[in-house]
């Protein structure tokens, strides 16, 4: 089968803090390795037949996209199931019982619909691209994404699955591209994966009676509390330092601490993955 030249367009789409990027293609970009799959237009028509068909595709990510999904335009032309794989370069294979055994193991299924039209990932919505162990790799050595669309054998025309794949779409968002857009300064930085952000407070009354020391404590932890997501608002860029109102994601208290004046120093922690868009 000729394999033709991958025509991307890339769009970037940036609100707020959410950050991504899109890349699509037309049906007719079939790789090599496709089964039972031809051109036709812009599109690409996959037959089942007597024993399967298989449309591939291999899609070029930057090496910092570590979450995708993805949205198809096709049409399902006998009512079967459309069944779509994700190439894993790493260690860990589907379990034999419900593997594909038609297929070689480092495919992955993703999702599977018996719709028609337009149709997006689901549960999980973003596929992570990598793992720490090793695991999972779904971009490998050159940072490619590889995707199977899968239509089941039949007796052609009556029983096998049909389809005409005419667009895919790939979004993939980066922790990197996000940690570029945070505004970093003494009381907000980046470390290793996560957003950290410090916020200081001191007890505005001082009640020198026994039995009362933990009240001016107490105010001092909530007024370095407020004025650690106060930070964090102005790293995100979501407030100005001159404060404000905005929706703050919720962050974790990573460390306390009692300063030598009495005031106390809140460290929020806040990861990276969290600011990705949903």
């Amino acid at each position: 089968m000729r394999k033709f030249t991958l025509f991307l367009m890339l769009t970037l789409s940036i609100a707020g803090m959410a950050s991504g990027a899109e890349i699509t293609i037309d049906g007719s970009h079939l790789e090599g390795s496709s089964r039972n799959a031809k051109v036709a237009g812009q599109a690409a028509r996959l037959a089942g037949f007597f024993t399967y068909g298989a449309a591939e595709y291999s899609v070029p990510l930057p090496p910092s996209a570590d979450r995708v999904k993805m949205e198809l335009s096709f049409d399902n032309q006998s009512g079967k199931w459309l069944k779509m794989y994700v190439y894993n370069y790493g260690t860990i294979y589907d379990d034999p019982s419900y593997r594909n055994q038609k297929l070689a193991p480092n495919w992955r299924l993703w999702q599977a619909t018996n719709g028609t039209g337009s149709w997006s990932t689901k549960n999980p919505e973003y596929l992570y691209t990598t793992s720490s162990d090793g695991r999972l790799d779904y971009l490998g050595p050159e940072n490619r994404l590889r995707l199977l669309f899968y239509a089941d054998g039949g007796v052609p025309f009556l029983g096998d699955g049909r389809f005409l794949i005419k667009q895919i779409r790939i979004t993939y968002s980066s922790s990197e591209d996000i940690a570029a857009r945070i505004i970093t300064s003494a009381n907000a930085w980046i470390e290793g994966d996560y957003l950290l952000v410090r916020g200081t407070g001191k007890g505005r009354v001082s009640i020198d009676i026994p039995g009362y020391e933990s009240m001016a404590r107490s105010q001092a932890l909530r007024i370095a509390r407020v004025t650690a997501y106060k930070n964090l608002g102005i790293a995100l860029g979501r407030i100005s330092p001159k404060g404000g109102t905005a929706n703050i994601p919720g962050a974790r208290v990573r460390a306390t601490k009692m300063l030598e004046d009495s005031s106390v120093e809140v460290i929020l922690e806040l990861p990276l993955a969290d600011l990705q868009p949903k």
